[in-house]
C-alpha cells in the first residue's frame, strides 16, 4: 500500500468491468412477447473495508496502477447487507487533461442476490465529487437477468452513497 494523491478508494471504486459480460439485447429480452418489465432499485453507503495497492512505474497514481479492495454495503441504519469486490487498473492519463481513467470490475454479493458492475471510470472526476455511472448486471437472487446501471458518488476517501436500478 501506498499513500497517493488518489485515495486507494477511488482508484478502487475507478477500477469496478473485468468479468461483466452483458448479453445483447438483454434489455428488450422480452419485448416481442408483450412482457412488462419488472425494475429493481437498490441504495446503498459503501465502506472501504480492505484495499491492496500494486503501483506501477512512475511512483503514485499511473497507468497500470491496480487495486483490489473489499467494500461493506451498508443499508440506510449503516446494518451491514452485504460486500462489494473490486478490482481496477489505471488504463489511461489523457495528455491534454491529465484526468485519469480506470477499467474496473466488481461483484456485489448482497443478501439477496448478486449484481456485477464494469465500465471506465474518469478518477478525476470522481475525485472532484461527480457522479459516475456504470452498466450493471443482475448474477443471482432477485437480481439474475436484470440489467441497468450503478450510480455512485464518492463522500469521502472512504464512502460513498450508491444507488443500482435493474430491469427485466
Amino acid at each position: 500500500m501506498r499513500p497517493t494523491e488518489f485515495p486507494s478508494r477511488l482508484t478502487a471504486a475507478g477500477a469496478a468491468a473485468i468479468a461483466l459480460t452483458v448479453p445483447i439485447g438483454a434489455t428488450q429480452a422480452h419485448a416481442a412477447d408483450g412482457h412488462k418489465a419488472e425494475c429493481l432499485s437498490v441504495s446503498f453507503i459503501e465502506q472501504l473495508v480492505t484495499t491492496e495497492t500494486k503501483d506501477a512505474a512512475p511512483a503514485g497514481p499511473s497507468v497500470g496502477d491496480v487495486v483490489i479492495t473489499e467494500d461493506a454495503v451498508l443499508d440506510d441504519q449503516r446494518n451491514r447487507i452485504g460486500t462489494n469486490d473490486i478490482k481496477g487498473i489505471i488504463i489511461k492519463k489523457d495528455a491534454e487533461t491529465g484526468e485519469l481513467f480506470s477499467f474496473s470490475a466488481s461483484e456485489y454479493t448482497l443478501d439477496d442476490g448478486t449484481i456485477h458492475v464494469a465500465g471506465l471510470v474518469n478518477l478525476t472526476a470522481l475525485a472532484s465529487g461527480k457522479e459516475q455511472k456504470l452498466p450493471a448486471y443482475g448474477t443471482g437472487g432477485r437480481y439474475a437477468g436484470k440489467v441497468g446501471e450503478l450510480s455512485w458518488t464518492l463522500v469521502s476517501e472512504t464512502e460513498s452513497v450508491n444507488s443500482i436500478a435493474l430491469c427485466d
